[in-house]
Formats: structure tokens, sequence, C-alpha cells
């Protein structure tokens, strides 16, 4: 399914407007998902990332570091969240109009 401009602002909308009690469920799921990870799959991607532009010790250092480590954490969960809300406001919004595509 891909959305045109008008149903991408219709769902971000919904996205946005999500009860209190459906952000609750939506942030329980993420934290389940992230707690599945031993590791930030973020981090490899990122430290393999900075190699092209960084030397080895460095990006060690950066690997190494818990204030990185925690920052990715929440960038990454901020990301889940997000896209979460967007996939329950799809799902609001193919019911609303049907299941069409809005292409």
């Amino acid at each position: 399914m891909r959305l045109n401009r008008t149903a991408r602002n219709e769902v971000q909308d919904v996205a946005d407007n999500l009860p209190e009690i459906e952000l609750e469920l939506i942030a329980a799921e993420v934290d389940a998902r992230m707690n599945q990870h031993k590791t930030n799959p973020l981090m490899p991607a990122l430290c393999a990332f900075l190699t092209r532009h960084y030397d080895y010790p460095a990006i060690e250092m950066f690997d190494e570091d818990d204030d990185q480590h925690e920052a990715a954490e929440a960038f990454l969960r901020e990301a889940m969240v997000r896209v979460a809300r967007r996939e329950v406001a799809i799902e609001i919004y193919r019911n609303k109009h049907g299941n069409q595509e809005a292409a």
C-alpha cells in the first residue's frame, strides 16, 4: 500500500492523536522488542559506517562509550515508537477507507 500526500497527512494526524492507552500499548510492545536484542542493532552498523571516516582506536572508544550506547538506545526506541504509531494509524486509515489503496 502506498499513500499519497493527502493520505499521509491523514495518517499522521491519526498517529499524532492516538489515545493514551494506545500509546502505552505501543510503548510496551516496543520495549518488549528491544529487550529481545542483547545489543542495539544500530551500533554495529554505526561503527561500520564510522570506519569510512575515522581510525579504529577512535571508533573503539566510541563503541565502548556507555553514553553513546544509551543515546543509540533512545534513538532506536523513539524511531520504533514513531513507526509503530504510524502503523496503527495506517490500519485505522485502511479500515476507515475500506482497505483501498491510496496511491
